[in-house]
């Protein structure tokens, strides 16, 4: 995370537009590691000396990285009071979003060949009001930070009132449940009772809903299914435990 300096007038003008409040973090594009770099540079030297039109399409590829690119070194995500302002990994402009408004997809996963992790790729897909096909990812630096950010930022501005409504009678859909005051519901399956739901855990990615007194789960989906899966998964364990 980088400090928190004065905003640029568009940035400004922006965050003022939507009333996104007092500006609390900004995170940079992460930069590529020096022994990395130092093999891209060899990489991309050997290749112009033996095949010209190869090397020109590596060094495309690496001015998606801030190592190559003024513009993408330039890029920012910005975390607001009241909402957020991210710069589009690729391509230009930017998007601005309210907590209030927001549906977020969460997928974090991590390759394991030969018993040996690999690197964790984080990827972040927002759904709001004129705003679609937006995912941020790890191309900014601390998503182990800025991702639980957000989505604890999305629980204070929509947790009370999606509460609420569930309490009045109402039914919420989160993407792969749907949660109301009696019980929990998916596609394929009847209610399940609140008094039924033994535990909610979530393990390896996936959540898993046991019913009382049954060894396999009564249901489970990926975390990248469930829209807001933080506020999905503080209600239904509330509920769950009155």
């Amino acid at each position: 995370m980088t400090a928190t300096t004065s905003l640029s007038p568009e940035v400004a003008e922006l965050a003022a537009r939507h009333r996104l409040g007092a500006l609390e973090g900004t995170f940079a594009p992460k930069r590529l590691g020096k022994l990395i770099f130092a093999l891209y540079i060899f990489t991309l030297v050997n290749l112009l000396v033996a095949f010209v039109i190869p090397a020109l399409v590596f060094f495309w590829w690496l001015r998606r990285t801030p190592n190559f690119s003024r513009k993408q070194a330039a890029k920012r995500l910005y975390l607001f009071e009241n909402g957020m302002i991210v710069h589009r990994q690729f391509g230009d402009g930017m998007i601005a979003v309210r907590w209030d408004s927001i549906r977020l997809y969460q997928e974090i996963t991590q390759v394991i060949i030969n018993d040996v992790p690999g690197p964790v790729r984080y990827a972040y897909s927002v759904v709001a009001p004129g705003v679609t096909g937006t995912t941020i990812t790890e191309f900014y630096d601390g998503p182990e930070t800025w991702g639980p950010w957000m989505q604890e930022a999305i629980v204070r501005a929509q947790g009370p009132a999606v509460l609420e409504s569930i309490l009045e009678g109402q039914t919420t859909n989160f993407g792969g449940f749907s949660v109301s005051r009696t019980g929990m519901a998916t596609t394929g399956k009847s209610q399940l009772p609140w008094p039924d739901v033994q535990e909610i855990h979530v393990k390896a990615g996936r959540v898993y809903v046991m019913k009382t007194g049954e060894s396999s789960p009564w249901f489970s989906a990926t975390v990248s299914d469930i829209a807001n899966y933080y506020v999905f998964l503080t209600i239904a364990t509330n509920l769950c435990r009155q």
